[in-house]
């Protein structure tokens, strides 16, 4: 008799192999600041050709490079929106050469520090705006509701949309406004009487024997005191009494420049207002640019901007016409926080109108 002795019961396996997955984190140490491998990104929005930066530019980092050792390259965003972008997501590389508004946001949106302001061929270091009226007819500006305003550029931080926070501040809506072609022929309209008011450039006179002009303690047109015309001197420039070395003044505000055409466009208008000074362009740090480089940049701008290489650098006429560069204060932007805040204008509505 055969026996069958029962086997156990054994499962069927099928093998599967095991796969086991790790993540490794390597971290990559970036290269120091000022290295070849990562050189100061110097910011310079397109306001002139490109070619024409580059070429301008390479004295300037001749300079920089020789004075702090560190390697400095150009780079020409699309836009200023673009620099404070760049600026924002690269605080630690970053310098651009903006305006006072792109510098504004860029402080707002990321800490952004201004270093130096650019000081123009009439020696200052921010621009005026001026409202300008006929003799008799506006004594402040609420006598401007309703009035028909002439202006060159709606766009103007100065000579435009200062005043326009300045009226809205005050809950006062002025009239029709009509855009000229220039600050020239804006004057004219308000000389023609087809408008009640125009805003243009102001540059203060040079006074007298060196005397400084103060914003907010002298007056636009002191020179009306002496109770003398203006004239034009001999060298071609806008006088009361004489030059200023001999006791006279030089007028500068934008109605000089049709003196010649229309000599009595001093006699046909008024300064009511002026704008509060808005800064020029400004040089801009990163938040977390290094402190030590910093300085030294700073310094060799400074010193760079009264050299003669840079008359062939930013302070050349086909790229910037700086004259200088001196130290920059966040408080001299307020007048920009304040359009951008009374007009209510958030950030990119105040782009809009910049661009």
């Amino acid at each position: 008799r055969t026996t069958t002795t029962p086997q156990a019961m054994v499962p069927s396996v099928e093998a599967t192999p095991r796969v086991i997955t790790a993540t490794v984190t390597v971290e990559v140490t970036p290269p120091p600041l000022g290295s070849s491998g990562r050189p100061v990104q110097l910011l310079f929005p397109p306001t002139t050709a490109g070619a024409v930066i580059m070429q301008r530019t390479e004295s300037l980092i001749t300079a920089l490079e020789t004075a702090t050792g560190a390697a400095f390259a150009v780079g020409i965003p699309d836009s200023e929106a673009a620099a404070v972008d760049l600026l924002c997501s690269a605080p630690a590389d970053t310098i651009a050469f903006v305006s006072a508004a792109a510098y504004t946001l860029a402080h707002e949106q990321c800490d952004a520090q201004p270093g130096l302001i650019a000081r123009h061929d009439d020696g200052l270091t921010w621009q005026m705006g001026m409202i300008v009226t006929r003799p008799g007819e506006a004594a402040d500006l609420a006598s401007l509701a309703g009035k028909r305003w002439a202006t060159a550029d709606t766009r103007s931080l100065p000579n435009y949309l200062y005043f326009r926070a300045k009226l809205a501040e005050a809950g006062i809506e002025p009239g029709e406004v009509v855009t000229e072609r220039e600050d020239s022929s804006a004057l004219l309209a308000l000389r023609d009487g087809e408008v009640d008011l125009t805003t243009a450039d102001f540059v203060p006179p040079i006074m007298p024997q060196d005397r400084e002009w103060i914003y907010g303690t002298t007056e636009p047109e002191e020179w009306r005191y002496l109770g003398i015309p203006p004239s034009r001197s001999p060298i071609g420039y806008v006088i009361v009494a004489g030059e200023p070395e001999f006791g006279g003044y030089r007028l500068r505000d934008a109605r000089a420049r049709l003196f010649d055409t229309t000599p009595d466009i001093f006699d046909a208008t008024r300064i009511l207002a002026l704008s509060e000074p808005i800064p020029n362009e400004t040089v801009v740090f990163g938040a977390n640019f290094p402190l030590s480089l910093a300085r030294q940049t700073l310094a060799t701008l400074a010193e760079f901007a009264t050299s003669e290489a840079c008359q062939t650098s930013f302070c050349s006429a086909d790229f910037y016409g700086w004259t200088g560069l001196e130290p920059a204060d966040d408080a001299a932007y307020d007048p920009i926080r304040f359009i951008q805040n009374t007009l209510d204008l958030e950030a990119a509505d105040l782009w809009t109108e910049l661009d």
